[in-house]
């Protein structure tokens, strides 16, 4: 999938729609007439994990929840830890509102990088940033490279973040591991004082090695945790593969408790994890699996896969896949006479594909974002109307032709939230921002970063996995008349 956002976020918020949004960005990188960042309440300082490389991270069993597990409450605010003070409403930044202060320099305690290292990347008067992403199927989702960068060229216009303009390029990995690794080594080239991993749970284990060997900072998508412990230069703001697939067990057992279940899962060593997770939450609900079948990627045809789950009388089926092949076994399976209750990664791409089909009856997602459906502000929606006004003012200035009603609307809207996010984390590292700097921000971190944001916390596990919480989604006939997906429960923890 062709899907840049390095680390978009899932939706959580009860912030209110300010009274005018406008896309002017100020100087110090804080939207004006939108939801400011949110701080959460102060964590529990553990000596056993502030400086333990090795410790647990989420997903893991013996990993504590980084904030607390329950969904969001009604209207969209996220919960509370257990014990804490309630988290701070998010209130709008009144337009026309001075730039914040620059943050006082603090410390700096990490070690990552030393010397000239330390200052890799960013200059007076620039941020290098470079992801690796599956540019090779931009094309399926009407998209481009250059219309993932609506937010920085704002940003940028307005002045970016304490002077300094942010410079993102991308490069293929082809949603290969090796790919990956030759896009990585490519971005290592462009000297970035980050490098990026879009959404890939093949390539971001390659990529995390090599970062590891060439000692780049390197934030990235969704990954199974396996394989991550003790790494020191590998970061996520995202909910983990066995996390996820905890979270489609979750699902099922809210939606479909009682039926029999099949799964279509990916035959690989780095999508295995989440369908073990799967299994083991789906054993303690009472949730009886009656097929399993394994598929290549890219394999093209799957009647034989079909069969199976209609011959085993599969109520549900979940299709542990990727966006574009998920949609191939929907349009095959549909073809067939075969219309069970379906759960998969929720992609306008899928639900625009199928039309009327993905209404018969309605599929059910699990993300690690935010859903995107233009021009809706209503139901779950308007928890973060700011955001999307927001993003449907730059691209309607920035990048009038990107179709956002299209398949890569909800796509474009991940990335710039992930890119938001970001550049809260910028902000927070200051004017005298180093890589050892953004590492102690990283590490530090815990906010509602903007409104359609869940909770991150890094300050507990291992501290370079940042969130734990995912977001359900259903189909739904949207104002536009096409089928697009809207959130049901934002922000799920585990034990939800």
């Amino acid at each position: 999938m062709a899907l840049l956002a390095a680390t978009a976020l899932a939706a959580c918020s009860s912030a209110p729609l300010p009274d005018a949004a406008t896309d002017s960005l100020s100087a110090g990188g804080a939207e004006q007439g939108t939801t400011a960042a949110v701080d959460l309440p102060p964590a529990v300082d553990d000596p056993t994990t502030a400086q333990d490389e090795s410790a647990a991270a989420p997903g893991d069993p013996a990993a504590a929840p980084a904030v607390d597990g329950s969904a969001a409450a009604p209207g969209g605010a996220p919960a509370a830890a257990p014990g804490a003070a309630p988290i701070a409403g998010a209130g709008p930044v009144a337009p026309g509102a001075p730039a914040p202060a620059a943050p006082a320099a603090a410390p700096v305690r990490s070690t990552l990088f030393s010397g000239a290292e330390d200052t890799i990347g960013i200059t007076p008067t620039q941020i290098t940033l470079c992801a690796h992403a599956a540019l090779t199927y931009g094309a399926a989702f009407n998209t481009t490279a250059d219309d993932f960068n609506v937010y920085w060229t704002a940003l940028n216009e307005a002045g970016g973040v304490f002077g300094r303009k942010v410079v993102a390029t991308y490069e293929n990995d082809n949603y290969t591991p090796t790919d990956a690794v030759t896009a990585a080594r490519a971005c290592k080239a462009k000297n970035p004082f980050l490098l990026l991993g879009g959404i890939g749970f093949d390539q971001i284990p390659a990529v995390r090695n090599y970062v590891e060997e060439q000692r780049i900072p390197y934030l990235h998508h969704t990954a199974t945790v396996k394989g991550s412990q003790g790494l020191k230069y590998s970061f996520t703001a995202l909910p983990t593969v066995e996390r996820v697939g905890e979270g489609f067990a979750q699902l099922a057992a809210q939606k479909h408790r009682g039926k029999k279940l099949g799964i279509i899962k990916r035959d690989g060593a780095n999508w295995e994890p989440g369908v073990e997770a799967f299994k083991a939450a789906a054993a303690k609900a009472g949730i009886t699996v009656v097929a399993e079948r394994a598929v290549a990627a890219n394999k093209g045809n799957y009647t034989d896969e079909i069969l199976a789950m209609r011959n085993a009388g599969a109520e549900v089926v979940w299709a542990w896949e990727n966006a574009l092949i998920s949609t191939q076994i929907l349009v095959q399976a549909k073809r067939q006479g075969y219309s069970p209750a379906w759960l998969m990664f929720p992609f306008n791409l899928t639900s625009q594909t199928l039309g009327g089909d993905a209404m018969t009856p309605p599929l059910d997602g699990v993300a690690m974002f935010a859903a995107y459906s233009r021009g809706d502000r209503g139901g779950s929606f308007a928890a973060y109307a700011d955001d999307l006004a927001l993003f449907e003012q730059q691209y309607a200035k920035h990048r009038p032709r990107a179709d956002l009603e299209g398949v890569g609307g909800d796509l474009l809207f991940l990335n710039w939230q992930a890119q938001k996010a970001l550049h809260d984390m910028l902000v927070a590292c200051g004017p005298d921002c180093t890589r050892n700097r953004f590492v102690d921000v990283l590490t530090s971190y815990r906010k509602v970063p903007t409104s359609s944001g869940c909770p991150l916390d890094f300050t507990r596990g291992d501290r370079r996995h940042g969130s734990d919480q995912v977001t359900f989604m259903q189909t739904y006939r949207a104002p536009s008349g096409k089928v697009n997906w809207r959130n049901t429960a934002q922000c799920v923890g585990p034990g939800a």
